[in-house]
């Protein structure tokens, strides 16, 4: 995603940020620097409830924000509301970033100042996640949880993290999921807080998340997902190395390749040639 987001300048120490005031070139950035800073905003002068619910007071300092996704995504948008708050660290402390690798984040892990970073592997037992992100005797509470890649497995965790009357971010809620999964999906609405997906709430989300899928970002191109294999690639390649001598053997060993829909042997292309 671009950065260039609009430091909130000229202001007291002591007052809170003024949102409207932010701006990005991207408007999914804008959009969720936008909610991270309103949730972690209201520290310095009253004690207000999340979401404007009268019936719920919290510590303003004890509210914590959940951000989950790719790394290289949750890297860009914590440099985003980094210069958002020209570096406050009130606010960047309270950011906990759970992320599987964590090696983005490698200089800011020991850092008071920084966001907390918690290693998320989603092989390990929930309870263990769970603890790591939040513990027991810890006070502090999730009003904003944003996950860049959900998964149903993730949501049900971020379920038991996020508060009873806190948000949860999504780019867009995956096919099927209020069928499969009503309980869960209600569950975040029912006691007055929200479920939200940039494609509802931030124009061109749509256009946006299309381009991301039909023109992924170079780094992602070049480190392909661990066990993924396009097998259309990998025979063809193959192919290319048998008939051109990278790959020497008995020549009538009968060879079969994964070409799509079709196995044939190395005795046969060879005298197709």
């Amino acid at each position: 995603m671009p950065t260039k987001t609009k430091t909130l300048g000229n202001r007291d120490p002591f007052e809170p940020y003024d949102i409207t005031q932010i701006t990005h070139i991207s408007p999914q950035m804008q959009f969720m620097v936008s909610a991270i800073v309103s949730s972690l905003n209201t520290f310095r002068r009253d004690i207000e409830p999340l979401n404007g619910n009268s019936g719920i007071t919290t510590d303003p300092a004890n509210v914590r924000v959940l951000l989950c996704g790719d790394a290289a995504d949750l890297r860009q948008c914590v440099n985003a509301v980094s210069e958002a708050v020209s570096d406050d660290p009130f606010i960047l402390s309270r950011i906990i970033v759970a992320i599987e690798d964590i090696s983005p984040f490698a200089n800011e892990i020991l850092k008071l100042s920084k966001p907390q970073i918690v290693e998320w592997n989603e092989a390990d037992y929930e309870e263990y996640l769970i603890e790591r992100v939040k513990r027991r005797n810890d006070d502090c509470v999730i009003g904003l949880a944003i996950d860049l890649s959900p998964t149903i497995r993730r949501v049900r965790r971020i379920r038991q993290l996020l508060e009873k009357d806190g948000t949860l971010i999504i780019p867009n809620e995956r096919k099927m999921w209020r069928t499969a999964y009503p309980e869960l999906i209600a569950s975040f609405v029912v006691d007055g807080g929200r479920f939200l997906t940039m494609i509802d709430c931030v124009p061109g989300s749509a256009e946006a998340m299309r381009d991301s899928e039909l023109f992924p970002p170079l780094e992602k191109r070049l480190r392909p997902i661990p066990g993924m294999i396009d097998m259309r690639e990998t025979s063809m390649a193959v192919l290319y190395l048998l008939l051109f001598g990278c790959i020497f053997g008995p020549l009538f060993l009968p060879v079969c390749l994964p070409l799509p829909n079709c196995s044939y042997s190395f005795e046969y292309l060879v005298k197709r040639l």
